[in-house]
């Protein structure tokens, strides 16, 4: 027996050419009398039931043996492609809407969208078209569903791959200078930022002290000790005491900049959470249609938090080291301008790594962030309506 909800139509045209058009709605079926040649034979259809800004609408897409149509409820003409490759079609869903785009390897011809409700009728368009492509292959036959961009509905070379057609840019957008849009929510916090660079600034150079007391040490105590002389121990108590004052000064300096900063940090985060959160609730119903909702939860939560821990920690720390590099290289020309300089001289191969690598880790951050996107959105749609899903034994999918 044929599945009811598969809409595909199996009569013997050859005998009665007017059934081509009986499995049809009867408000597509007398519109599309008309387009269809003499005994063409429609294969599938699927009715839609919205429209290209998610807004409930009905349309309708046909396959015939060697054409795909589609029309809007508001359209005059039907739209028309060969089915033949290199033509293909893609369905996808999330949150409840499903696309069905049909593409070629060098652009997207046209996309559709419609409930859930509608996911098996397009099924059974898809496979009907892949089997229409290809006659050898049988309905079981047909591949998986590849991977779509959410946005655009372009394929995706790989599952968490970056969307060619979104991030065409990014490559030359990615830069240092978004970090100065976070200007504007650590303005308000500019004392505090200012205090904490002196903090940093104090216990890098506290950190400094211990070797001017250590040499000292060496030439006038345990030196002299080692060639028979007695030990000063007024001077052995200065300068263990100048180690130790100076540690528990660095200590202290480093934990209050610590405090600081963090305190700081997720003050900012805060704002900017705020201010995220306010402006996704002046955004149409049209801008969550075409949004994941995993997406829009990693904006709020995860990739927030990293804002908040590069400023409270990885900015804190680079700017340590900065300036522990650039007060050591300067303590060591005092010392000894020669040995200063055979010390320092790996610096500029380093630094040339890094910038070597940079891309390479930051493509890898991305599809780490993108990924997470995907658990984020399965959760976000999936637990919540977690009765839905096992009503209709969908947990594999």
């Amino acid at each position: 027996m044929q599945n009811p909800r598969v809409n595909t139509a199996t009569a013997n045209f050859d005998d009665r050419p007017d059934d081509t058009v009986l499995s049809l709605p009867p408000r597509w079926a007398a519109d599309l009398g008309g387009v269809l040649a003499a005994r063409e034979r429609v294969l599938a259809w699927l009715e839609l039931d919205l429209d290209q800004q998610r807004r409930f609408a009905s349309g309708v897409v046909v396959l015939t043996a060697t054409r795909l149509l589609a029309k809007d409820a508001g359209g005059s003409d039907w739209q028309i492609w060969s089915a033949a490759p290199p033509l293909s079609l893609h369905l996808s869903d999330h949150a409840g809407v499903s696309t069905l785009v049909l593409s070629d390897p060098g652009q997207m011809h046209a996309r559709w969208f419609f409930t859930i409700a509608r996911h098996l009728a397009a099924r059974a368009l898809v496979e009907a078209f892949a089997v229409t492509l290809d006659p050898t292959l049988a309905c079981d036959q047909v591949a998986a569903e590849p991977a779509l961009c959410p946005s655009c509905g372009a394929s995706l070379p790989a599952e968490g791959a970056a969307c060619t057609h979104c991030h065409a840019g990014d490559d030359t957008a990615a830069s240092g200078r978004t970090l100065f849009r976070l200007w504007r929510f650590a303005r308000p916090y500019r004392r505090q930022i200012l205090l904490g660079f002196i903090l940093t600034l104090s216990s890098t150079a506290a950190t400094l002290v211990p070797p001017y007391l250590t040499m000292p040490l060496m030439d006038k105590i345990l030196i002299p000790f080692g060639n028979g002389q007695p030990i000063r121990f007024d001077l052995v108590a200065m300068y263990l005491g100048g180690l130790l004052g100076s540690a528990v000064l660095a200590w202290a300096l480093g934990w209050g900049r610590t405090y600081l900063m963090a305190l700081v940090s997720e003050r900012i985060g805060a704002d900017l959470r705020t201010t995220t959160f306010d402006h996704l609730l002046s955004l149409s119903l049209e801008y969550y249609g075409g949004k994941r909702t995993g997406d829009l939860i990693s904006r709020l939560g995860s990739e927030t938090d990293r804002i908040c821990v590069f400023l409270s920690l990885h900015l804190l720390d680079f700017a340590t080291d900065v300036l522990m590099i650039t007060m050591t290289a300067a303590v060591l020309f005092v010392v000894n301008p020669w040995l200063a300089l055979v010390t320092l001289l790996p610096l500029p191969f380093i630094g040339w790594m890094i910038h070597a690598v940079r891309d390479r880790l930051r493509l890898g951050f991305d599809r780490a962030n993108r990924v997470w996107s995907e658990v984020t959105n399965v959760l976000a749609d999936t637990i919540p309506g977690i009765r839905v899903v096992k009503a209709f034994a969908q947990e594999h999918r």
